[in-house]
């Protein structure tokens, strides 16, 4: 186990650039959220990487030497401290990060300086879309990033003043809101369709594409909730501590072919499975790899350059009705488009073993 990167209570993202783990610290304050103020007040905001000894070193403090507006509501954080990095994303070989209390983006510029590349106000986290990126803002709008210090305002979803997530689903940019816990389809320019509501709830937290469907977790009932053709359906609560007011769902992942969440307050680590999934979770090496899928019997497997990286829970083919008039599509899923190139594509109608694969591979 690699130990605490500072003495701040929170940390905000953990993402890998450059074949190395970075993370943000943070210091969470739930004043005005009724889960009453923070025990730990010492300041976060910094950026760290993990050696090759497993110590984490200091990468700098994006936004330390901005001085804060008068005008900036500081949420009862000290003016003038730069103490909550809520947001790591890579982007076009660039690490990007958020500071919720300071105004605008920061790139980082290597060692430990850090960039304030616009624009004009608090970022709650980005998102990558059709490789273009957006910032989610602390009162509702977005922006797209056009690069060095230039933003384009793309609108800002009805009701909407907080957003924490979004996600790229059959080619359309999706954003979860708060205070109506409604789901938005972006429809180009400034403009934002409604789609869905959480039942309830009055805030979309986390969300992930997961088996194909868009996933969402909520507040203030941290319920887990699936879109679907007519809307948002409910799958499931993840944390139901009684002595809490407001409960979240707060972050999606999947790894391993399972959809996983953290939930406040009880800090529980959730997961469920639906279907039958067999995924690699890192990031392939550059260049050409050689990847297998295959169905054997009652399992998925997934081999990359001859070895097999990923195979899936056992499960009854009829439970499963794989049936359908849709075309076959290769490299633009439900998810984003692949941005790529390949090369001597096969498909056959048997599974192939991990020799086979491992023979292709070597042949590749």
């Amino acid at each position: 186990m690699i130990a605490a990167p500072d003495r701040s209570n929170a940390v905000g993202s953990v993402t890998q650039f450059n074949g190395e783990i970075y993370c943000c610290t943070g210091r969470y304050n739930p004043n005005g959220s009724q889960l009453g103020d923070a025990q730990n007040t010492r300041p976060g905001g910094r950026v760290y990487k993990v050696d090759k000894k497993g110590n984490w070193m200091y990468r700098g403090h994006p936004g330390a030497d901005d001085a804060i507006p008068e005008d900036q509501p500081t949420n009862g954080y000290e003016t003038g401290k730069a103490d909550d990095a809520t947001s790591l994303t890579v982007y076009h070989g660039d690490l990007f990060a958020t500071s919720n209390h300071r105004r605008g983006a920061f790139r980082y510029d290597g060692e430990e300086g850090w960039q304030n590349i616009g624009p004009d106000n608090r970022l709650i986290s980005f998102v990558i879309h059709e490789d273009r990126l957006y910032t989610l803002v602390n009162g509702g709008p977005i922006y797209r990033y056009n690069g060095d210090n230039d933003w384009t305002y793309c609108g800002t979803p009805e009701r909407a003043t907080q957003i924490y997530s979004a996600v790229t689903y059959a080619g359309d940019l999706y954003v979860g809101t708060w205070p109506d816990g409604a789901l938005f389809r972006y429809g180009g320019g400034e403009q934002w369709e409604r789609v869905g509501k959480a039942g309830y709830e009055q805030e979309i937290m986390g969300m992930v594409l997961y088996n194909a469907k868009v996933y969402c977790g909520s507040l203030p009932m941290a319920n887990a909730w699936r879109l679907d053709r007519d809307g948002l359906t409910f799958i499931a609560n993840a944390d139901n501590t009684p002595t809490a007011y407001l409960r979240r769902l707060w972050s999606l992942a999947v790894y391993r072919g399972r959809l996983f969440g953290g939930t406040l307050p009880s800090g529980h680590i959730m997961s469920l499975s639906a279907g039958a999934m067999a995924t690699c979770d890192r990031a392939l090496a550059p260049g050409w790899r050689h990847i297998v899928a295959t169905r054997r019997a009652d399992v998925l497997e997934l081999h990359v350059d001859g070895n097999m990286v990923a195979r899936s829970r056992a499960f009854q083919r009829a439970d499963y009705d794989l049936t359908t008039n849709s075309p076959l599509s290769i490299g633009c899923g439900v998810g984003h488009a692949f941005r790529g190139a390949m090369r001597d594509l096969r498909i056959y109608n048997t599974a192939l073993g991990e020799a086979e694969a491992r023979q292709f591979a070597q042949a590749k």
